[in-house]
């Protein structure tokens, strides 16, 4: 059930500017659909082209709804790019999103709650290449086997988003294990859970369509290669671009 939340511009003070009512409808509709994950922190919200268009509304409508979310620190618009959401779902609440419950166990389904897709690439990012790095080193026949299993499914998928979203996680898991490094591994291992538990992450594997698979599918084959040739500039590179395409892919409305 989506969780709800009272307009900031109906709790929190004055707007500043005069708004149509079919401007305040839209910036309504865009603060619920924040609210309820459609566009989670970090992530870009439709152009006011795209919006003008599936709404029917004037572009004048657009850009005063936009002013309006932008006023009350829900959006930060930037010139020649999408309004960016800078409002987490619960910072309507008493804690910030950042500070985690003080317990032993870290609770890895609260925290994919409050990532954003920005968040888990900066993650990714610092975490993956070294990955790369170190199985190129470490993993044994044994381990390249392995991998190249899960890439001949990965090869057989075709439009099945969700199966190929679940191979690449299996892919990206086995070669943290090809490290042998079982921090590491435990590490990557809650990085995945976060990524398969974020509603956006959730809404890219309905949306990736035959065309991202065979991109995908691509990079995943060249890694292969790469790590079958015991090449770790070649890893560490494809590493990169596979992460800079899922940053881009990520993004609601890019």
């Amino acid at each position: 059930m989506t969780e709800s939340h009272l307009a900031p511009w109906d709790s929190d003070g004055e707007i500043q500017h005069p708004v149509s009512a079919q401007a305040r409808r839209l910036a309504d509709l865009l603060f619920s659909e924040i609210c309820g994950g459609t566009y989670s922190f970090g992530t870009k919200l439709p152009s006011e082209r795209l919006l003008s268009e599936n709404f029917g509304l004037p572009r004048s409508a657009v850009r005063q709804a936009l002013g309006l979310l932008e006023n009350f620190s829900v959006i930060r618009r930037q010139a020649g790019s999408s309004s960016v959401v800078c409002f987490r779902r619960n910072q309507a609440k008493a804690a910030p999103a950042a500070v985690l419950p003080h317990s032993s166990e870290v609770s890895l389904s609260e925290i994919g709650k409050i990532t954003s897709p920005l968040e888990l690439v900066v993650v990714r990012s610092i975490v993956e290449p070294e990955i790369a790095r170190l199985a190129v080193l470490n993993m044994t026949a044994r381990d390249i086997e392995a991998i190249r299993s899960i890439q001949d499914e990965i090869e057989a998928v075709k439009v099945d988003g969700e199966k190929f979203a679940a191979l690449e996680d299996s892919f990206r898991m086995r070669l943290a294990a090809g490290t042998h490094n079982p921090l590491l591994v435990a590490i990557y291992s809650m990085i995945n859970q976060v990524s398969r538990d974020a509603s956006w992450s959730v809404q890219r594997r309905w949306r990736l369509s035959p065309a991202r698979i065979r991109e995908y599918k691509l990079q995943n084959r060249s890694l292969c290669e790469a790590i079958e040739e015991r090449d770790i500039e070649k890893a560490v590179e494809y590493v990169r671009l596979m992460l800079a395409d899922s940053h881009q892919e990520l993004m609601p409305g890019s």
